[in-house]
């Protein structure tokens, strides 16, 4: 039997429309309402930063693919063992990834979560902002082993 991501994901966040950024329809040129910046960095911050955009690969005087296409392509190229870009989820740190997963695949006021004190605090903080039912689960701390009470699961 193989795994199909879509069979736990809220089916309302399965319908949304990929986001689309105006860098999708505009290939060029400078996008202002991105807060793009057609000079670069300014030379006040060192001559490092002032490159010319080709040598720039990074071009961080414009808006970021939204996507990561390239990132991700890259990571695949290390890791090796990624079957597909779509299996790749990328966020800002581990709190808005925690938070989007939250939101992605629990239903809020339905839903609960598992958690196994001592844990990172910012999986009650995240269920508490997405009304999401906060279950704590010991860990079994002797010998250092921090195995899951499985019995205590219900």
């Amino acid at each position: 039997m193989t795994f199909d991501l879509k069979e736990i994901v809220r089916p309302n966040i399965l319908q949304l429309l990929p986001y689309r950024c105006a860098r999708d329809d505009y290939s060029t040129g400078v996008l202002l309402d991105a807060n793009e910046n057609n000079y670069g960095p300014t030379s006040l911050m060192g001559e490092g930063l002032n490159v010319r955009e080709e040598d720039n690969p990074l071009s961080m005087h414009r808006y970021p693919d939204p996507l990561g296409i390239r990132v991700k392509k890259r990571f695949m190229e290390l890791r090796k063992n990624i079957e597909s870009i779509e299996n790749i989820f990328m966020g800002v740190g581990s709190d808005e990834i925690i938070d989007i997963s939250v939101r992605i695949f629990c239903k809020p006021g339905v839903d609960e979560m598992l958690i196994t004190p001592p844990t990172y605090g910012m999986y009650k903080v995240v269920s508490q902002i997405n009304d999401v039912k906060v279950v704590p689960v010991p860990l079994n701390l002797e010998d250092g082993d921090f195995q899951l009470e499985t019995d205590k699961v219900k």
